[in-house]
């Protein structure tokens, strides 16, 4: 006779409690909060801090701030900046719950407030700023001086593409033949520039082609930071950057890894589930919707195909599985009365124009076919009549006329997005980020245009961690973070009960003597910025396509 196996419910009951118990405990501890120097020495670990707060933004630079007192031996050492001469950089690490924020300070401010009481306030800036300090050159393995091809173009998974256009440029600044140490005479400078990657202050996480299965995208750069390379293409494809210093003491981050303590190792996250099962929405009666996200031959038109009956994850029936998959959200927030979302704000808007144009120069080879054919008829008229060549003359004289007139511009409609809208719309945008016609740069344009002007739904939840099944973390300890797929709700919007599918945009950890450590979420697009900011911010993107203006 077989014998059952047989359960202990009460050992099984005392397990959960007790993970239940550590959970909120771990949740409720104090952050480790360290101070470096310039060259990653430990300064001190942060025990006296009036109030602090950390803010991790999806692919753009968060913000830190801490406030100590005066009299703290960790703010005098930072006011004395003479005194750290040679190391004047302070860098910070908070670690919870498994995540790990890191910065580079950015302000020190010293004051006293009218009770007398004097505080020194450092900001700092998250460690994703370090992309907008890298420049993506044409040919990285070249001097400045030295440059072919003009343009750096990389075609692939964009994942993987981005990487290897990071890894390049970072290797131009880490091990370049081309430059010299920062003190050549020194001999130590020399051999630290030939002990390969163990020595490097940044680095990149390894990724196989085949294991790839981002979207597909074009990198192309000619001298454009890292920031506005990768800016378009992870907003396109659901990417997320995460930055994550390298401590001693870490677990390496690949299996073989040898790097220097205080890298900083960079890492291209995919939350979308593109080309796999995802999520887009649903309702709480009838289920989440499934489905694939596709781009037509054409690599301009996206689609969705519906999954008629797809299969729920096993991952969520594993006891103590911590995380949420693009597939089908683990985690619903909805929006009640008596719920853990603490606000919330529903947008619709339709999309707007239903075609793009570009260009402004012609495809490459047209002026230059027209101008030696006008070179050879003028040329073969003066020989019939006896006169000198006049092909150069006469090519002179008609380039104004003819330059820039055939295959100049070019257009993409998308029929589909006209036929949903109706009779009447919008009709047409300029597709900025490309000047010549029938190239690599004017597909990424309309791909670009397209994109800019698609239909959107922004819901923007705050809520505490904690509440509704939301535990924050990394490592095993929690199933959010940055990036993340979450379903929401909202009361009186839409049909009852309908699931809206968004990522974690922004997370901000902060604490005080007088209040425990917190999370709160921003899920979906953040809030319209500041108009000037704005401004200022396609102010600079101008300057940035100006950079690439006729290369291709």
């Amino acid at each position: 006779m077989a014998t059952v196996e047989t359960i202990d419910f009460d050992a099984v009951f005392n397990d959960i409690v007790s993970r239940l118990e550590t959970d909120q405990t771990r949740r409720l501890q104090k952050p480790l909060v360290r101070m470096w120097d310039g060259d990653w020495n430990l300064r001190g670990e942060v025990y006296n801090e009036i109030e602090a707060s950390f803010q991790v933004l999806n692919n753009e630079t968060g913000i830190g701030t801490i406030v100590l007192p005066a009299k703290y031996y960790l703010s005098r050492w930072a006011t004395d900046i003479d005194g750290r001469a040679g190391k004047k950089n302070i860098f910070i690490t908070a670690d919870y719950n498994g995540t790990r924020w890191s910065g580079c300070l950015d302000e020190l401010e010293a004051g006293k407030d009218e009770n007398g009481q004097e505080t020194v306030i450092m900001t700092f800036k998250h460690d994703y700023e370090h992309l907008k300090h890298i420049i993506a050159y044409s040919n990285p393995f070249l001097p400045p001086e030295v440059q072919f091809p003009r343009l750096w173009i990389m075609f692939g998974p964009a994942r993987w593409a981005l990487k290897l256009t990071l890894l390049a440029n970072l290797w131009r600044l880490e091990e370049s033949a081309w430059s010299l140490p920062d003190d050549p005479l020194n001999s130590g400078g020399w051999n630290d520039s030939e002990t390969g990657m163990n020595n490097w202050s940044q680095t990149v996480m390894p990724l196989n082609f085949e294991d790839d299965a981002s979207v597909f995208a074009v990198v192309h750069s000619r001298f454009k930071n890292m920031h506005d390379v990768s800016k378009k293409i992870v907003a396109d494809a659901q990417l997320t950057w995460e930055p994550r210093r390298y401590l001693d003491g870490d677990p390496p981050p690949w299996e073989g890894a040898n790097l220097r303590h205080g890298c900083l190792v960079w890492d291209l996250v995919d939350h979308s589930g593109w080309d796999k099962e995802t999520s887009f929405g649903g309702s709480i009666f009838d289920g989440l919707i499934r489905a694939f996200t596709s781009i037509g031959s054409n690599g301009l038109t996206q689609g969705i195909d519906v999954i008629n009956d797809p299969a729920f994850p096993d991952e969520y029936s594993q006891p103590g599985y911590k995380g949420s998959l693009p597939k089908a959200p683990g985690i619903i927030l909805r929006d009640g009365i008596r719920t853990g979302v603490q606000t919330s704000h529903f947008k619709w808007r339709p999309a707007t124009d239903v075609g793009v144009v570009t260009g402004g120069h012609s495809m490459p080879g047209v002026n230059e076919l027209i101008s030696a054919g006008i070179q050879m008829a003028g040329d073969l008229v003066a020989m019939m009549i006896g006169v000198p060549p006049v092909g150069g003359a006469a090519d002179a004289i008609l380039a104004p006329l003819y330059t820039d007139t055939l295959l100049a511009f070019m257009k993409w409609k998308d029929i589909g997005r006209a036929q949903d809208l109706g009779w009447s719309h919008f009709h047409e945008s300029w597709g900025e980020g490309a000047d010549r016609a029938y190239t690599l740069a004017a597909l990424i344009a309309l791909r670009t245009g397209m994109w800019r002007t698609r239909e959107t739904t922004s819901h923007t939840v705050t809520v505490a961690d904690g509440t509704e099944g939301l535990r924050v973390g990394q490592n095993g300890r929690g199933n959010c973070y940055i990036g993340t797929r979450i379903g929401t709700t909202k009361r009186n919007f839409g049909k009852p009960g309908r699931v809206y599918v968004d990522t974690v945009s922004e997370i901000v950890l902060s604490y005080s003597r007088t209040a425990s450590p917190a999370f709160t979420l921003t899920i979906g697009e953040r809030p319209d910025e500041d108009p000037i900011i704005k401004g200022l911010e396609m102010i600079q993107e101008m300057f940035s396509i100006a950079q690439e203006l006729g290369v291709l």
